[in-house]
């Protein structure tokens, strides 16, 4: 029975039918960066354009606490509960707004906690039938993403001490669905993906490479031998062979083969981000329709922020297959950059500076073709207005809908209007950019002899690049509204055309 509620899942998964969401993840080691820093990244999809996401800093806690799981998209109404420790340490996350008002925040997709660790959770995967009709899901009250951030994060003292707290809860809990979760610290960065309900597999990204993932496991060999390299469940290649996932006199094992679901519908909605991605960080080119594309992939140049703001941006751009230039929303291949983007981020750790500022999380909200990205350090003591209280309905005064306004106009016509908000942000990133080194070298001074008032550089800094954002966006909206001829739209109104351009543009999937 279980089994069968397992494909059931994956079917309307696939189908495009549960809010279940559908991201493409980009990690980076420390010397394939030009300055040393090490990059978790990932756009945050969701299942339409009304999913707002808000930001907020976690205190430290001494007491014990409890964890209510708010099930904000799971069809199966799951009820993971779960008694948190004491001691948990302060962070900052950024979760949906569906958790405003209950008992505690939660789908908190991406964070930074006060001891520098980072987390991005999650990618939504699949593993394969075969799997799971050996160790099912537990749907109903298993670890989901809606819950990861929230029970990890305020734990983990390093990226492998995260990725052993989650592998712990997935083994005796077990996972109420398929993801993988990126971690980052001063030191590495490390990955983690299902292989079934308990069963999981995690490696360290190597240090001079980039991993990405498109909505698919992508492990493929692992060194069961290396506890430095690699990291998995109790017994996981014996549960491979024994359920017949693996036959060792077949050659080695190989975990895409053996727990990645591998179906038609890959083929068009994660294999053409994948082998996009090989082109624009390798010049990989890999024609091959079976799944096993390079995994750990050395760049063909030293990667900046830049690089991954382009790469999350993309959408086949200057080809046959871009869907918004060519307003094709029938496109087959599934674009990086989507209209269902309720968040994106690059968290970047850099190892040398002090840790208010070492570790900057660049935000952009919507669709990032048509956004810009905030840098946000970790030192921030206060949450800009623009980045909370954004909720499923329009509202005139949130960051997150004066985007979505924007994104939705431009959508009517893309080749027109897009070139105009692409340079506004080009320009607007390059002075932002700018201001952070102005800011940067600023506070290194000052620090030495005042952190407090080092810090109070941060938030001034913060506060000023947000407000000229929001008076950018709603400059531009004015202006592309009046070249289309839709001045004065109402809130409704704009509410009724962005919900029918993400329908549009929604490229179905998982």
């Amino acid at each position: 029975m279980k089994s069968k509620v397992t494909s059931v899942l994956l079917f309307s998964f696939f189908l495009g039918l549960s809010l279940a969401d559908a991201c493409t993840t980009i990690i980076v080691g420390k010397q394939a960066t030009a300055d040393g820093s090490i990059m978790i990244a990932r756009n945050e999809d969701t299942g339409d354009s009304t999913e707002t996401q808000n930001m907020a800093l976690f205190p430290a806690r001494k007491e014990a606490g409890f964890f209510v799981g708010n099930s904000v998209s799971n069809p199966e109404n799951n009820t993971f509960t779960m008694k948190l420790p004491p001691n948990a340490l302060g962070y900052v996350a950024f979760p949906h707004w569906q958790s405003l008002g209950k008992k505690n925040l939660s789908f908190a997709e991406t964070g930074i906690n006060q001891f520098g660790v980072a987390i991005s959770a999650t990618e939504t995967i699949f593993n394969s039938d075969q799997a799971l009709k050996a160790d099912p899901y537990l749907v109903k009250t298993g670890l989901t993403e809606d819950s990861i951030t929230s029970v990890i994060l305020p734990y983990a003292v390093s990226a492998k001490d995260g990725v052993k707290l989650l592998g712990r809860m997935i083994e005796q809990t077990g996972a109420g669905e398929g993801f993988g979760v990126a971690f980052s610290d001063r030191n590495e960065a490390w990955y983690l993906e299902t292989a079934s309900g308990h069963h999981w597999l995690a490696q360290r990204i190597p240090e001079q490479s980039v991993f990405f993932s498109a909505n698919q496991g992508r492990f493929q060999q692992a060194d069961f031998d290396d506890p430095m390299q690699v990291l998995s469940s109790p017994g996981l290649h014996e549960f491979a062979v024994k359920n017949r996932l693996y036959d060792p006199a077949k050659g080695s094992f190989n975990f895409f083969t053996c727990c990645v679901s591998d179906i038609k519908h890959d083929h068009t909605y994660n294999y053409p981000r994948v082998r996009e991605l090989l082109k624009f960080f390798a010049d990989i080119s890999y024609s091959k329709e079976d799944g096993l594309y390079p995994v750990f992939v050395q760049p063909n140049r030293k990667l900046t922020v830049q690089d991954l703001k382009q790469a999350l941006r993309n959408h086949y751009n200057g080809t046959a297959h871009d869907p918004y230039l060519h307003q094709n929303p029938k496109e087959p291949y599934r674009p990086i950059s989507v209209m269902r983007t309720a968040l994106s981020h690059i968290t970047q750790t850099r190892t040398d500076l002090p840790s208010d500022i070492a570790v900057i999380q660049y935000i952009a909200i919507g669709m990032t073709d048509l956004s810009a990205y905030i840098p946000f350090y970790s030192g921030l003591r206060k949450v800009p207005k623009a980045y909370q209280g954004n909720r499923g309905t329009i509202s005139g005064d949130s960051l997150f809908w004066q985007y979505r306004k924007l994104q939705a106009l431009v959508l009517q016509d893309y080749p027109r209007l897009a070139p105009q908000v692409h340079k506004a942000i080009v320009s607007f990133e390059k002075r932002t950019t700018a201001r952070q080194a102005e800011m940067e070298q600023s506070y290194l001074k000052l620090f030495q002899k005042s952190p407090v008032k080092a810090a109070e550089l941060i938030q001034r800094f913060t506060d000023l690049v947000v407000a000229e954002q929001s008076y950018l966006i709603i400059s531009l909206t004015k202006k592309l509204a009046a070249q289309s001829g839709r001045q004065g739209l109402s809130d409704k109104e704009y509410e009724q055309l962005i919900k029918e351009t993400e329908k549009k543009y929604h490229f179905h999937g998982a």
